[in-house]
């Protein structure tokens, strides 16, 4: 026993002397100026090899090298972006010294370029698999200010940027999978969208500028029953509305029908108080569209519109308000870049409420127009330079049963415009 307590007097004795022996020795080489120069070396170098360690990490990963690393949230996964920009030049024959085009929706200024819409589009589908998404499209350019300037909250008369498209997706696991949308979203009706690029033609029709809304901010459900039957049920504030601007609610319904491959029907209704402050009064719009492809080439459609509203006509005339049209199209791809497209339509604004004649003071004539009847027939030539550019040329007739295209000072029953277009997809 006295043996053992002698040894580990003698070990820990000697820790504690080598222990003094190397505090003593970290002591001196800190204080010595050369160690000390030594170490600052030793903490650059370091920071190199840490800094060679995250580009090389960043390059297995496929990251560019030089480019930052964001770690994105887990919820970003599968989002995807997209978008375009969208130019233009028009001229107007009646060379109108306003320089504006009469009776046209977004393509609306004569002898002028115009960026039409730089749209970014930031969205994640949703999936069986990642049944929660999201999608938002914002839209810089003249498009917007238009968009923009029927709606109310987020847009007003004079800004070129707008929020089109803003909403929250989920895809519920209930039978065939129901498609839930809670936001702000295009609307239902109509042959034709905002985006220019999806059109077959630059300018876009009557109908779609006066005959239908644009968005809706509200709730949508949509079911796929079959592979040829999808219903959708949703409710809104209203046309163009984000803010509501009375006490009721719309409603829409729609009906997606494909009984053959070629062929497809599209019915939608909506039905609702619009007016400001008015919850009683309803207004009413059936919307048809039709697609067929006879040929590979070759592809029809057809779009009919009718819309009534109670109480809509001047409080001074104090009636309903009803107008309708009918527009016909038809595209041919000569090649898989080179195509054609025309468009027939006739627009009738019964009580001139649509179009805003009914008053004097929006009318061109300075007098109320009650029965406006516009038609129009558009040429385009379409070609794709690259994935990543889209060229088209345009001609369009406009013609009225009363003088209201402006023409120099004056005023005619006819407007012809010549329009070019570059649209660049990416």
């Amino acid at each position: 026993m006295r043996g053992n307590t002698r040894y580990w007097r003698l070990v820990v004795g000697g820790i504690i002397a080598v222990s003094m022996v190397f505090s003593a020795s970290a002591v001196v080489l800190a204080a010595d100026p050369a160690t000390a120069g030594l170490s600052a070396e030793i903490e650059v170098l370091k920071e190199r090899l840490s800094k060679l360690e995250n580009e090389l990490t960043a390059q297995q990963a496929g990251a560019e090298p030089g480019s930052a690393v964001v770690q994105l949230p887990s919820g970003f996964h599968g989002v995807q972006m997209s978008g375009f920009v969208d130019t233009s030049y028009t001229y107007n024959f009646n060379e109108p010294t306003a320089r504006t085009n009469s009776f046209r929706v977004f393509d609306t200024r004569s002898g002028d370029f115009m960026i039409n819409n730089a749209e970014l589009v930031i969205e994640k589908p949703v999936s069986a698999e990642a049944p929660i998404g999201f999608r938002t499209d914002l839209n810089f350019g003249a498009d917007a200010e238009v968009v923009g300037s029927v709606t109310t909250g987020l847009g007003s008369q004079t800004d070129e940027l707008d929020l089109q498209q803003g909403y929250v997706e989920y895809l519920a696991p209930i039978g065939n999978g129901l498609d839930l949308k809670f936001g702000k979203f295009v609307t239902l009706h109509g042959a034709e969208v905002i985006e220019a690029k999806d059109n077959w033609n630059f300018s876009r029709s009557y109908l779609f500028g006066f005959a239908i809304p644009f968005t809706h901010t509200g709730l949508r459900a949509s079911y796929p029953w079959t592979e040829w039957l999808t219903t959708c049920f949703g409710v809104n504030n209203g046309w163009d509305v984000v803010d509501d601007n009375n006490k009721a609610k719309t409603l829409e319904f729609s009906a997606t029908l494909t009984p053959f491959e070629r062929f497809s029907l599209i019915s939608t209704y909506m039905l609702g108080a619009e007016q400001t402050s008015d919850s009683r009064d309803q207004r009413h719009l059936i919307d048809l569209v039709a697609s067929y492809q006879p040929i590979d080439k070759l592809t029809l459609k057809l779009n009919f519109d009718y819309g009534a509203e109670q109480d809509a006509v001047d409080e001074a005339g104090g009636g309903d308000a009803t107008w309708n049209g009918v527009a016909l199209y038809a595209k041919y791809d000569i090649t898989d870049k080179w195509s054609m497209a025309g468009r027939w339509e006739v627009f009738n604004d019964q009580d001139g409420v649509r179009t805003a004649v009914n008053s004097a003071a929006s009318s061109p004539t300075g007098d109320p127009i009650t029965d406006l009847r516009l038609m129009e027939w558009t040429f385009t030539t379409e070609y794709k330079l690259n994935a990543h550019l889209i060229a088209r040329l345009e001609y369009r007739v406009d013609q009225a049963n009363e003088q209201v295209f402006r023409h120099h000072q004056g005023l005619d029953n006819a407007q012809n415009t010549l329009a070019v277009e570059f649209i660049a997809p990416f």
